[in-house]
Parts: structure tokens; sequence; C-alpha cells
């Protein structure tokens, strides 16, 4: 039973590794954009990544972090999604009011 809670207690421990090394790790941006979150979403980061980093990741090293890693995850499913609307081509989009 204690070999059991010693394996979980390791995966549990690799998986909080993994989480930082991914996560909540600080990078340079360069070419900043303004993008608009709600105030609740803002807040909740705030509090989590500050608490956990002891304010040394920023909310934006954050967003960017977990942006990437879920384009790098779901390349291949947004891949098919692109070429799908892309091969529609420009004459074949929804007029304005049928959006």
């Amino acid at each position: 039973m204690a070999e059991v809670k010693q394996s979980l207690q390791e995966i549990a421990s690799k998986e909080l590794e993994s989480y930082k090394s991914v996560f909540l790790k600080k990078r340079t941006v360069c070419n900043r954009q303004s993008v608009y979150i709600s105030g609740e979403i803002q807040k909740h980061i705030m509090q989590i990544v500050g608490v956990i980093t002891g304010k040394q990741v920023s909310i934006g090293n954050f967003i960017d972090n977990v942006l990437e890693e879920h384009l790098s995850t779901h390349n291949d499913v947004l891949s098919v999604l692109y070429r799908e609307e892309m091969q529609k081509g420009i004459f074949n989009q929804p007029k304005e009011k049928d959006v």
C-alpha cells in the first residue's frame, strides 16, 4: 500500500514539474499585442500565477505559454479546419447578414 502511495506521489510530482516547465516559465515577448479576456479570468489567473510563482511570471507569460501549448497540442485539428475554410474561397463566404 505504501508503494502505491509513493508511486502516486511520484506521478503527481512529475506532473507538477511538467506543468511548471510548460506553463510557468518566463519568456521574452518581443512583439506584443493587446488582447481582451474577461475580468473574472484575469483575476483568477493573476491570483493563481502570482501565488505559485511569487509574481515571477506575468499573466501575459502564462497566457502565452498556455496558447503555445494549445496550438502545439491541437495543430493537426487546427490545420484541417484551416484548410477546410481556405478551400471555400473568398467568394463562397456567407454574407454579413447571414452570419
